[in-house]
């Protein structure tokens, strides 16, 4: 039998983790969670998710730098990545996307919205 599913969530604030983590426990995908940007990236390299959510700003190495580095490596660039930021600001919206992210979302995080992009990676397995 193949492994779960995963997702790989980083964020430097415990407080989104957990919120994150409750709300996609519900999709029976595995949730791995990260702190900085350097062990989601050391993360997603041994984990192999199927979708990564990164916070935009993080110690240590940026969402939108750990999305360029998965964007351009073979073995990882069919993961689906979603870059979250407390800032809605046009340009960092735009910084989001130049980085090859597939949605790109503001926090508070509006659940429905995440979910809908979770199941509709899942009915595209």
């Amino acid at each position: 039998m193949p492994d779960k599913d995963k997702i790989v969530i980083a964020d430097d604030m415990d407080t989104v983790l957990m919120l994150e983590e409750i709300l996609l426990k519900k999709t029976g995908y595995e949730i791995v969670k990260a702190k900085t940007g350097t062990e989601a990236l050391k993360k997603i390299q041994s984990e192999k998710p199927r979708i990564a959510l990164l916070d935009l700003i993080m110690p240590e190495m940026s969402g939108d730098a750990i999305c360029r580095f998965i964007k351009n490596s073979g073995e990882l660039k069919h993961i689906k990545v979603v870059i979250i930021t407390s800032h809605g600001k046009p340009e960092d919206k735009e910084r989001a996307l130049r980085s090859g992210c597939d949605y790109f979302l503001t926090k508070p995080v509006n659940s429905r919205e995440l979910l809908d992009i979770v199941n509709k990676d899942l009915q595209g397995k």
